[in-house]
């Protein structure tokens, strides 16, 4: 079983890095987050579930935990997370199927349900 919460300091100590050595860079790119991430258009909560539906389709472990996190926060449901993750096998097949269920996981790691 993984532990997204100590995936997610793992990803944070290491983009720690990326900021000690590139820090003009890394200050740029946080604000391009931040600006990609603002409610427009579409709320948070979708662009989050936008940004889950990357992570999924990219394997990325550190950023499955992470938009858990903020979807959890954002009152995201686990049926929401399952529908997400039905698409994303639609979209992407049996490695979506396996970092589909990673989603599942953290975010039931999110609620206390381990």
């Amino acid at each position: 079983m993984k532990n997204f919460e100590n995936i997610n300091k793992r990803a944070q100590k290491n983009t720690g890095r990326i900021q000690e050595s590139q820090p003009d860079f890394m200050r740029a790119f946080k604000k391009l987050q931040q600006e990609g991430y603002k409610a427009n258009a579409l709320d948070e909560k979708t662009k989050e579930f936008i940004a889950l539906t990357y992570a999924v389709a990219d394997k990325c472990e550190g950023c499955i935990g992470n938009h858990i996190n903020k979807l959890f926060k954002l009152g995201a449901t686990r049926e929401e997370i399952s529908d997400i993750v039905a698409v994303c096998i639609v979209m992407g097949g049996g490695p979506a199927s396996v970092y589909g269920g990673y989603a599942l996981e953290a975010y039931d790691e999110a609620a206390g349900e381990n």
